[in-house]
């Protein structure tokens, strides 16, 4: 079972010094041990030190999946600084809205990233270094003195800010959730703890690092001491593959990701034997062929979301097909009403969390510091009902929230409607989800055009698709004379 660790920088310390020659990180070939890794942040950190990052600054990030994004949250938690990973999929425009609001001291781009970075920032973000992540050993070399000692944790390192992820927009920008040491550890200590991980389990990367569940999921495989073997993209035959190989005990995915690695493992003639562990959201065709093809996998249903550091309701899915698991103590899980009351067992309400994996608040873009409400109860914007078993129901998004989920990714009807509005043709636009069985939703427009105005549905789909990230585009518009907002 996973010992509680305070900060990151303590559980890294622990493994070096239990398991030091144990796995910790294995990326396109090469594996990095726990001390490796132990050693590899102290250096980071030295690193950026000796070039002024300091306590409570910000490093936007922008990569894929790659070891030296643990080094990086690594050697940030270290000097009390924050890392901002970037979604790789953002559009330009969104890209520069969130950098600009982090207001950053230093860049790290990837180098397959650097075309996205010169679109958002053409003549480069003022006032902030760039650095650009190669192919070469960590630490990324930021500055050409000579080695620099890591300075001393302080004693208040545990409730200060480490990673801030962009999640929940409102008037059509996403905000940064900002999340302390004490709370990623705290959930990857319950989250393995359910599991009963230990430094034999290996974890398949294959969820980006800069979404909550695949960060969160990097950790919780280093809180147990196991491995992390990351993929730079999601591709089902090397994924298939690379379980085959590392002998992959846990896999997390976003649909449409496993039934594409069901179908090369059958292809291949694959048995993905040394599996023990799926989560995810599937549709109930996906999960009745895994039980068939691996009857010796637990799939495993959840509930959370970036504000409270991943996952806070677990569940097998066979216990109770279609519900969202339960609350993993010590968080508490409870539905209420508008007021913050809760509601009867059975009733429908809105889905709030209270405990130690709850953020710090979303960023103050002006006052550059997180902000939450005085409620220990974080409303979550998702609806849902609680069974007498304390079993959660997800039934909807309250509707303050208008989420729509697709493929695994968020997407906000206000962020897309903002954007056809833009367009001189449109009077009035309603984007709303549909379900989708690829995706589990998907999105789609209702538009109302001015006067006189003549414009294509896919000329006003690549309008959108300019300006937000691919995924945010509308699937069709459909032209109304008027609408509603509850379409």
């Amino acid at each position: 079972m996973p010992p509680a660790f305070p900060t990151l920088i303590d559980l890294l310390a622990h493994n070096a010094q239990t398991h030091p020659n144990r796995a910790a990180v294995v990326y396109e070939g090469n594996t990095h041990t726990h001390a490796m890794l132990f050693e590899a942040v102290q250096r980071q950190a030295a690193a950026l030190a000796a070039i002024g990052v300091k306590r409570g600054d910000r490093v936007v990030l922008l990569a894929g999946n790659r070891t030296e994004v643990l080094v990086l949250l690594g050697a940030t938690a270290w000097l009390g600084a924050i890392l901002v990973p970037l979604n790789l999929r953002l559009s330009p425009a969104e890209m520069a809205q969130q950098s600009r609001d982090a207001t950053p001291v230093l860049a790290v781009v990837d180098a397959e990233c650097t075309a996205s970075w010169q679109a958002a920032w053409p003549d480069g973000m003022p006032g902030v270094l760039k650095v650009v992540l190669g192919s070469a050993t960590w630490p990324v070399q930021v500055y050409a003195g000579p080695p620099a000692a890591a300075p001393v944790q302080r004693d208040d390192a545990p409730e200060l800010g480490v990673l801030m992820l962009y999640t929940a927009a409102v008037e059509g920008h996403a905000r940064g959730a900002v999340l302390a040491q004490s709370q990623l550890m705290a959930s990857a200590e319950q989250i393995g703890r359910v599991w009963s991980l230990s430094e034999q389990d290996r974890w398949l990367g294959v969820l980006p690092l800069f979404h909550a569940a695949g960060i969160g999921l990097a950790l919780v495989l280093l809180g147990a001491g196991g491995t992390c073997v990351l993929l730079p993209r999601f591709d089902p035959v090397a994924a298939v593959a690379a379980v085959d190989e590392h002998q992959i005990t846990v896999c997390a995915t976003f649909a449409p990701m496993l039934g594409a690695m069901l179908d090369a493992a059958q292809a291949g003639g694959a048995s993905l034997a040394s599996l023990r562990i799926c989560m995810g959201l599937e549709l109930p065709a996906t999960l009745d062929r895994l039980a068939t093809l691996c009857p010796f996998v637990s799939f495993w249903s959840a509930y959370g979301q970036a504000e409270v550091s991943s996952m806070v309701c677990l569940g097998l899915q066979r216990e109770r097909p279609g519900a969202a698991g339960r609350a993993v103590a010590p968080s508490e899980v409870r539905v209420q009403d508008a007021a913050g009351q809760p509601v009867a067992t059975g009733v429908q309400g809105e889905i709030a969390v209270r405990g130690p994996t709850v953020f710090l608040g979303y960023w103050d873009v002006v006052q550059k510091h997180p902000f939450k409400p005085a409620d220990p109860w974080h409303r979550t914007g998702d609806l849902g009902k609680l069974d007498e078993d304390g079993w959660l129901w997800f039934t909807g998004r309250a509707p303050y929230k208008q989420l729509i989920k697709t493929g695994g990714e968020n997407v906000y009807p206000a962020e897309v409607e903002q954007v056809l509005l833009e367009h001189p043709a449109v009077a009035e636009a309603v984007v709303f989800g549909r379900p989708d069985e690829r995706w589990g939703e998907s999105v789609h427009a209702a538009c109302v055009l001015r006067l006189g105005a003549v414009v294509g549905e896919e000329d006003l789909i690549s309008f959108v698709e300019q300006r937000l990230a691919r995924y945010k585009r509308p699937q069709s518009v459909q032209f109304v004379t008027s609408l509603s907002k509850k379409a």
